[in-house]
């Protein structure tokens, strides 16, 4: 029984130290001025914008893709980008963006990074958009 109940615990230490591991990636909240930076001073960052298709067209920052968080295909669809390179998420005011962050972190990327007050700090701040 003894025997039994040692090799249980190992077992469940070996799948949480693997499960930490595996969610290890960094994550983030940037400002408008540090994300700004971060995308000039990076070429491998893939920007991803999690509003709707909608939201979307009414204006988006330069070089991003739109994959919607609230869409059921969101993981299918960021499961395509290479989870060595960073991401940069953003959404209209950072509520989803942080949930996106969350799950690309929990899905095992190496960094994700949110723009904190989203689209709308953005715009405040008279940075470009691309309509």
């Amino acid at each position: 029984m003894k025997s039994l109940l040692r090799a249980l615990l190992s077992a469940v230490m070996i799948f949480s130290t693997a499960a930490l591991f595996a969610q290890s990636g960094k994550t983030s909240n940037l400002g408008v001025s540090a994300f700004e930076a971060g995308l000039k001073k990076d070429q491998n960052i893939q920007l991803v914008d999690v509003r709707s298709d909608s939201e979307f067209s009414t204006g988006h920052l330069k070089s991003a893709v739109n994959i919607d968080v609230n869409s059921p295909q969101f993981e299918a669809k960021v499961a395509k980008l290479d989870k060595k390179k960073p991401v940069y998420v953003y959404c209209a005011v950072g509520g989803r963006s942080s949930k996106a962050m969350d799950k690309l972190h929990k899905m095992g990327f190496a960094e994700v990074v949110n723009l904190d007050g989203g689209i709308k700090a953005w715009t405040r701040e008279q940075k470009p958009v691309v309509r």
